[in-house]
């Protein structure tokens, strides 16, 4: 019975020390540390909660203690006696219905103006977010005519510091949910209906975020990050945007490597992808996909992650800093990228056989077909502006 009793402690022992090493952990999603108002005032809501909860936590623990050793039995007691039998305490009872009520009353009253707070629209720019199976676009309206075709994008939502930003939901398949923990909490993203939501930043930054509701194979995988500029930033990051069409025509008199990657840029991925003012054949819905569109790589170099925000466009070191060239230039990631257009589904779990996700081109591209390729999507695009 000891030895039993000593296991069972010790496994108690390693669960508890699980828990609170998982409890400790820290990654890329952290709603500990808002960067915004809206994500303060959830911070302030959750830690309000979490701090009357420890409050009730100790009370009861403390009661419990209390009453294991003030009643326990004692040695001279005789077995067969029962204690006095109690039935009805007013005081006990009006007093854990009453402080509970009042403390579920104060949370409540401080709980519904932060939740219809957040609900309104934001005052500045707005922004069309849509989801998919399994990544996110984001869609700018430059020029204010209810036209989100400006700027196309994908993974990187890319917003000024100090500015209120509505995000307009959409979902092109299944529910999804957006979640930037660091800028605001989660929101539903239901497909034939337009959800509102906002963000801001006081601060230049990488903020990440991801889908929150599962939405089939590679949910997990379904990722996208917030960039914070400073306004004179988000204006060279705007026009650089602007200008990336016009660099991806020019850079086709580059070279024979370059001009090989466009023409098979033009057999092999135009059916799903667009480059805006080259290849626009899949605009409108046309590409061969269940949700009909694939990503914009228009200016794919000035994103700082791909595949649904999964694998870094540019190779970073250990403590997250980008790593640069003798020149001072960001490294591509090239391997991966490659490895991305020559076999996609095996870097991330999707249907292609469901016209959900890239193909596996492993047995149709050659090496040097891929170095072609390589040379061709560098030029789409200048690299990131980052905060």
């Amino acid at each position: 019975m000891g030895i039993r009793f000593a296991r069972c402690w010790r496994i108690a022992a390693v669960a508890l020390s699980g828990l609170t090493v998982a409890g400790c952990a820290t990654g890329r999603l952290d709603a500990t540390k808002p960067a915004g108002p809206n994500a303060r005032e959830i911070d302030g809501l959750m830690r309000l909660s979490g701090w009357m909860a420890v409050g009730v936590g100790i009370f009861v623990a403390a009661a419990v203690a209390t009453i294991i050793v003030k009643f326990r039995a004692k040695p001279t007691d005789d077995p067969d006696d029962l204690p006095p039998q109690i039935h009805g305490n007013r005081k006990a009872e009006l007093t854990w219905t009453l402080i509970p009520t009042i403390m579920l009353v104060g949370l409540t009253a401080y709980t519904l103006p932060v939740v219809f707070d957040l609900a309104k629209e934001g005052s500045g720019r707005t922004i069309k977010v849509e989801g998919q199976q399994w990544w996110w676009q984001f869609s700018y309206d430059l020029d204010d005519d209810g036209q989100f075709d400006d700027i196309v994008t994908a993974n990187d939502l890319v917003i000024p510091t100090g500015e209120e930003v509505n995000l307009e939901l959409h979902s092109r398949d299944v529910i999804h949910s957006f979640w930037i923990p660091q800028l605001n909490g989660k929101r539903d993203v239901v497909p034939g209906r337009v959800h509102d939501w906002r963000i801001s930043s006081d601060e230049p930054g990488v903020f990440y975020g991801e889908c929150v509701e599962f939405c089939g194979l590679s949910h997990a995988n379904m990722q996208m990050r917030t960039i914070a500029l400073a306004p004179e930033d988000f204006e060279r990051w705007k026009q650089d945007q602007l200008d990336g069409q016009a660099a991806a025509q020019a850079a086709l008199a580059e070279g024979s490597a370059v001009a090989a990657g466009a023409a098979l840029f033009e057999t092999h991925c135009i059916s799903c992808h667009v480059v805006d003012g080259t290849y626009e054949s899949a605009a409108g819905g046309n590409a061969n996909l269940l949700a009909g569109v694939a990503p914009n790589l228009t200016n794919l170099m000035s994103r700082t992650a791909f595949a649904g925000a999964l694998y870094e466009t540019y190779l970073q070191g250990p403590d997250g800093e980008y790593l640069r060239d003798s020149n001072g230039n960001l490294v591509l990631n090239i391997a991966e990228m490659r490895e991305w257009v020559r076999n996609a589904p095996d870097m991330k779990p999707a249907r292609a056989d469901n016209q959900q996700g890239m193909l596996d081109f492993s047995e149709v591209l050659t090496d040097q077909d891929l170095d072609h390729l390589m040379a061709y999507l560098k030029t789409l695009g200048s690299p990131p502006v980052l905060p």
